[in-house]
């Protein structure tokens, strides 16, 4: 689960997502605090005074220039490592994903399952199962975002981009918004899906339920 300021972490990879935020806000929260002292230090201790009208002259010194260089260059580096990592393993779903068609609509989403049943912004997945999502829009771009797994794809109009979620049993039974997070037009403030994650038996039944009332 997410804390008081992230929403709940769905899978696995986002809260692998999460500890890569949570270590980048460190680091970076360590370099702010260490150059705001020492640029109120140096104001203070090099500041002009009565007795010293002209400030104190500070020469360069290189081999200090290259380790506050190099270190914030390998932090960056490292960072930029795990990130990739994490864009790649998400946009590498595996074989046996469960394939789920979403299309964009003003101002709704359309979500449609491999036996043909087709719902309108609420729509359920199975958990503990792989669920890819071919996204796509019928009339202007949206924005297909799961909060809870921490991943976006713009609907675009003629094109189609994916994303995979595998979620985890634990959290069968909860209900997550889908947003449209790209503005687009004006009934975007209610373009709000929501995506409920249930057993795969309950998930069949679901489906089952939705096929019949289709006929």
């Amino acid at each position: 689960m997410g804390g008081t300021w992230l929403p709940p972490a769905l899978t696995q990879m986002a809260r692998e997502a999460d500890t890569l935020f949570y270590v980048m806000l460190a680091v970076v929260t360590v370099f702010f605090v260490i150059v705001e002292v020492l640029l109120v230090t140096f104001l203070i201790r090099y500041r002009r005074s009565r007795q010293r009208q002209v400030g104190v002259a500070v020469h360069g010194n290189n081999k200090l220039e290259v380790v506050w260089t190099l270190i914030p260059a390998v932090i960056l580096v490292l960072m930029g490592a795990f990130g990739v990592k994490y864009v790649y393993a998400v946009q590498n779903p595996p074989a046996n994903s469960y394939v789920v068609h979403v299309t964009g609509h003003e101002w709704f989403w359309e979500v449609e399952y491999p036996n043909g049943v087709k719902v309108q912004n609420d729509f359920a997945i199975p958990a503990g199962v792989p669920v890819l999502f071919d996204i796509t829009s019928q009339d202007v771009i949206h924005g297909f975002y799961i909060p809870a797994v921490r991943l976006q794809q713009d609907a675009v109009p003629g094109h189609l981009t994916q994303f995979y979620v595998t979620a985890d049993p634990k959290d069968i039974g909860q209900t997550l918004p889908v947003p449209c997070d790209q503005f687009c037009g004006q009934g975007h403030p209610t373009m709000v899906g929501s995506m409920k994650v249930l057993s795969q038996a309950d998930f069949d039944a679901w489906l089952q339920q939705q096929k019949e009332k289709s006929q």
